[in-house]
Order: structure tokens, then sequence, then C-alpha cells
């Protein structure tokens, strides 16, 4: 519904669509816009969204979105919305997963369950009253194996890679990481990035977050937060992964 209309009139939103939005634009503002959560016009361009035409497109055709992308043009108050921009598109795929896994979470929570493990789209959240009894995997980036198993006890996970979502033009990888300041795919040599907090919802943004950002950046950020931690995978131009840690990320390793 917000996405369809094309006034700047006040549009009435759950407490649930505000809290999800409102730790968005957080992350926005966090990256200097370079998360931008109003991404999905150049997403659609490239062949990322629904539409499936995966082509380098024209110069031209990204400066026309790049117009409509902006989160700064979204007020957000008292569970009243309103676009600046009347072709504004918000597209909360980065986070709604791990908003997802905090609420089904909640849910077990209020009825009892106190050991549980929660997936959605390979975001997870463990509830447990043993501090072993859940170990999940992060994937190795360039093969069919698991890189680190992680006691997840009581915390979130969530990993974001380039690995699975990109296309070849010209013998040049194009990723689905996209830049809402150029247009363009992101620069860095980040292929995986995954991220440990209290909340999922924090976990799903945050490993997108890094995709944003040279890795010292990104680090500086998540050694700044409380109860959070990551573990970063880039490759060089001789195919070689290099790995990083932030500082307490080896209490999660199994």
């Amino acid at each position: 519904k917000i996405n369809k209309s094309k006034t700047n009139e006040n549009i009435k939103v759950s407490e649930r669509f505000q809290k999800v939005l409102n730790t968005a634009l957080g992350y926005c503002t966090l990256s200097n816009g370079s998360y931008d959560v109003t991404i999905s016009p150049i997403v659609e361009l490239w062949g990322f969204g629904k539409n499936k035409t995966q082509v380098v497109p024209l110069k031209s055709n990204i400066e026309e979105v790049l117009i409509n992308v902006g989160y700064e043009n979204i007020y957000l108050k008292d569970k009243i919305l309103r676009k600046n921009i009347t072709s504004l598109n918000i597209d909360l795929n980065s986070i709604a997963k791990g908003y997802a896994v905090d609420q089904v979470s909640l849910f077990l929570k209020h009825y009892g369950y106190d050991d549980f493990l929660v997936e959605i789209g390979g975001e997870l959240k463990s509830s447990s009253t043993n501090l072993s009894s859940w170990v999940v995997g992060i994937a190795h980036p360039l093969s069919n194996s698991v890189i680190k198993k992680i006691n997840l006890n009581n915390y979130s996970m969530a990993t974001s890679g380039t690995y699975n979502n990109y296309f070849i033009d010209n013998e040049t990888m194009y990723s689905h990481m996209l830049n809402p300041k150029t247009g363009y795919p992101f620069a860095y040599e980040m292929i995986s990035a995954t991220v440990i907090s209290k909340d999922c919802i924090d976990a799903d943004a945050l490993a997108t977050v890094a995709f944003t950002m040279n890795v010292d950046s990104f680090l500086d950020i998540i050694n700044s937060m409380d109860n959070t931690d990551c573990f970063l995978i880039t490759i060089d131009e001789n195919k070689n992964l290099l790995f990083y840690e932030s500082e307490d990320f080896s209490s999660f390793i199994h």
C-alpha cells in the first residue's frame, strides 16, 4: 500500500511496521546512507528483484532511478508515515526476516518453551538452558562445507554473501549488493559477513550493512556495540580468502 501510493499524504502504519522501519532507518543513518531501504528501484533495474532480467543497465537509466532513492525522504513518527518523494519504494528484505525470527521466538517463549532454534531464510535465533546445546555452521563461501562451527546459545546469527546472488557479464561479476549512492554494485572484496547479536533483527540488518563499507570501518562499528560480534570473509585478486573477526567473536567458536 505504501509503495503503491503516489502521494505525500500521511499513511497510518502498525506498531510492528513502525518498529521494523525505525530500526532499518537507524542503520541507514549508522552507515551514512550506504545501507538504504529505499533501494528497490535499483535492485529491480539490475534484475535482482521481481525483474529477473540481469544485464548491466545504461548509465542514464541508473541516474533516472536514483532520483527516487533516499531514506531521508521518509517521515515516520507516532505510527504516521509520509513519503517526501511520492515514487519512493521501501524494501525491508534485509531486515524483515530477522524481525520474524524474533517474533517466532517470543511466541515460543510465551508458551513456555526454553530450548529451541528458529530459522527463517538463513537467519537464526536460539534459546537454551544448556550452554552447549545449539551448534550452527557458517557456510564456506566457495565450497559446500562449513567454515566455522558456532555455539549459538541465547543469541541470534545472520549471514549475508555475494557468493549466491550475482551474474556475470563480459567476464565481470556483478553482485546484488548495490550502492544506493551510485546505483552500481559495491566494489569491496567482501563475499561473506556473519553477525551475531542478541536480536535477530539487528544481526540481519548488520550482515547487509557489512557489504556497504570497508572491513576496518565495519569492525569498528561492531566492536563499539554490546553483545554484537562478526566474522567477515574477503577475497583477493588471486582468489585467496582472508578472514576477519571482531574482538570477542572467538568466544562463540565451537
